[in-house]
């Protein structure tokens, strides 16, 4: 299913003033995630929002305000070796000599926050997995294999393999996905994605459009309305 943004501004409700905390946690194999947090008015969603390579977790602040303003919830991450997350078992860490093992284990990141989440009482059904570039296909893998399932995911600009971390072998149903036609690489990955998931009977939106490479998309006019508009359907 296609959807075209809308040129006009975002319209959304009056900001709902949900207070902001930084949070850690440790994944299962020893690394100390830093994050902020934000509650969910009851029966609101919760974002689990990773950004892509080399970024932080600040990319998410337009999608997290807009958030907030609909009463969801968001927790947005450093993944190991970026922002605040420098340390694993004791060890400094930095993206910028990981090996493709290293970016491999980094869904383990994604899972420790939805595990915290959980043992603060949020069930799985009101979490959804949002990542950006290489935090897309984390995302992606996060779902598919880690110990708590997601409602659904949205993925902006994934690609079919990011530093080896690759995206067909965990598509899963109830997928949000975005790219923009000038980032051909996100662009191309992204409809062998939405189109491996209709061939196997997943549901999979496809939202086009945008302009920008990941959370960069947030800049065109009606893009983050776009996203949450996507979540009641769940």
């Amino acid at each position: 299913m296609n959807y075209l943004l809308l040129a006009a501004g975002l319209a959304l409700a009056a900001p709902a003033g949900a207070a902001e905390s930084t949070v850690t946690f440790r994944t299962a194999d020893g690394c100390a995630i830093e994050a902020v947090f934000s509650a969910p008015a009851k029966g609101s969603y919760i974002l689990v929002n990773t950004h892509g390579l080399g970024s932080n977790r600040s990319e998410w602040g337009p999608l997290q305000t807009a958030a907030a303003e609909r009463t969801h919830g968001y927790l947005s991450l450093d993944l190991r070796g970026h922002g605040g997350s420098r340390s694993c078992n004791g060890k400094p860490v930095n993206y910028r000599k990981f090996t493709r093992a290293d970016w491999a284990a980094s869904w383990r990141d994604i899972e420790a926050a939805a595990l915290w989440l959980r043992e603060k009482g949020y069930a799985p059904g009101r979490l959804v997995f949002c990542g950006a570039s290489i935090g897309a296909n984390l995302s992606m893998k996060a779902a598919a294999e880690g110990a708590v399932k997601p409602a659904g995911l949205i993925l902006l600009s994934p690609g079919l393999d990011y530093a080896g971390v690759r995206s067909l072998p965990y598509i899963r149903t109830e997928m949000l996905i975005a790219a923009a036609p000038t980032d051909q690489y996100a662009w191309q990955s992204s409809l062998r994605l939405h189109e491996a998931a209709k061939e196997k009977k997943f549901l999979s939106d496809f939202l086009d459009g945008a302009k920008g490479h990941g959370s960069g998309m947030f800049s065109t006019p009606g893009f983050i309305k776009a996203l949450l508009d996507w979540l009641p359907g769940l």
